[in-house]
């Protein structure tokens, strides 16, 4: 069976449409609370609620004007009996049949519908009832107007008795489906905080975070790229700089001695030549291993040019710097070096050492005494310690004065 190859996607690329993703439900969410709290201030201006409980009222008004009316004949009661009269009825339309201007709905719930058209309420014929008898009340002769009237006595009982008793019963039915609908808004709005919640904590934990961390560990890297030798992936020139300088200040802080030793593999460009570019980055790294596994846990190691390195060597005077440094140089002439599987070269390396002076503000002095050594010991015939200064013992070590010093 051929195995099948699955392509991985890129993380950064993942994390981008994981972040995509969670922006459009956030949004998503905002847009649905911002409608929610839209339908919930509707809700609370609810029209229906505000229509039907103004129709009690108006009950109460009609019975008012219809008495006052009876009692004084004047005809301003009955001009306010058939304003009050004329809103009932328009009203009664709007909750039956609907209106969008007002935005109240033509579709009556099964509990509305009931209260309207089925007994015990019946509202809507009693409505029409009420509305008939009242013009019937408004058409009579203003001198033929008593108490005894029927149609007087039908408008009082039914306007405080059985109408305003149906109409409140509507009142209180629409009042209760509007806290229900508020309560559904509610939950709705609940669970779309939710959900925004949830995705930012997910947007954190799984998309902000390995996003951060990716981040850091780049500007790590890239950072360690700046300070390290691609080549031998030790220290680079600006990297020695920096840590030396830090050394310097804590010796100096302390009252410790510090040395500095600049390194040079003798005769490299023969190497490159007879053997080619790809061994002599061979032998530079292997220069580099042998180099570290001779040095001190404390010491610090850099590669600062072509085939030159440096080594940092705190709390150590040209004593003990020339005892190090001599080690490192005797195994890398006794160590070969293996390429190509079955070949071998040996190579040696020259070594000025210097000191640092107590009172330097800067690490140039020693770094061109050292140099000045290195130079030495080329002359002197290669493979060899050189320090700059008469500290040192004789042997593969040479002595060379400070300047200034005999």
């Amino acid at each position: 069976m051929a195995e099948q190859t699955v392509e991985r996607k890129d993380p950064v690329y993942l994390l981008t449409i994981g972040y995509v993703l969670a922006l459009t439900i956030i949004a998503v969410m905002s847009l649905c609370i911002h409608v929610v709290i839209g339908q919930v201030v509707d809700e609370q201006n609810n029209a229906a609620i505000v229509v039907s409980a103004r129709q009690a009222k108006l009950s109460q008004k009609i019975a008012f004007y219809a008495t006052q009316y009876v009692e004084y004949r004047d005809l301003v009661f009955k001009e306010q009996l058939e304003d009050s009269l004329a809103l009932m009825k328009s009203s009664h339309e709007v909750l039956i049949k609907g209106d969008e201007g007002m935005k109240v709905s033509s579709l009556l719930s099964e509990e509305l519908d009931r209260v309207y058209f089925s007994l015990p309420y019946n509202l809507d014929t009693r409505m029409n009832d009420f509305v008939t008898r009242a013009d019937a009340f408004l058409a009579t002769n203003p001198e033929k107007l008593n108490r005894e009237s029927q149609d007087y006595k039908y408008v009082i009982e039914t306007a405080k008795g059985s109408l305003v008793m149906a109409l409140d019963a509507a009142t209180l039915e629409y009042e209760a489906e509007s806290e229900q609908r508020l309560g559904k808004l509610q939950s709705y709005q609940k669970m779309a905080l939710f959900v925004i919640f949830a995705t930012l904590i997910a947007e954190a934990s799984l998309i902000f975070k390995p996003l951060v961390t990716r981040v850091h560990n780049y500007a790590d890297r890239l950072k360690r790229m700046a300070m390290t030798d691609s080549l031998t992936g030790v220290d680079n020139g600006r990297a020695f700089t920096q840590k030396a300088m830090k050394e310097l200040k804590r010796c100096k802080r302390h009252g410790k001695p510090l040395c500095v030793a600049i390194l040079d593999i003798d005769h490299f460009k023969r190497v490159n030549d007879e053997h080619g570019h790809l061994v002599g980055d061979a032998v530079l790294k292997i220069f580099a291993q042998f180099s570290q596994r001779s040095m001190r846990l404390e010491d610090e190691f850099a590669r600062i040019g072509g085939e030159e390195f440096a080594i940092l060597l705190p709390h150590t005077n040209l004593v003990g710097a020339e005892l190090v440094t001599e080690r490192i140089r005797n195994i890398i002439e006794i160590s070969p070096i293996r390429y190509d599987t079955d070949k071998e070269l040996y190579i040696t390396a020259s070594i000025g050492v210097a000191e640092f002076d107590p009172d330097a503000v800067d690490i140039e002095s020693a770094m061109d005494c050292a140099d000045q050594a290195l130079y030495k010991a080329k002359q002197q015939g290669r493979n060899k310690v050189v320090c700059s200064d008469s500290y040192c013992s004789d042997g593969n070590v040479v002595r060379l004065g400070r300047p200034g010093k005999s």
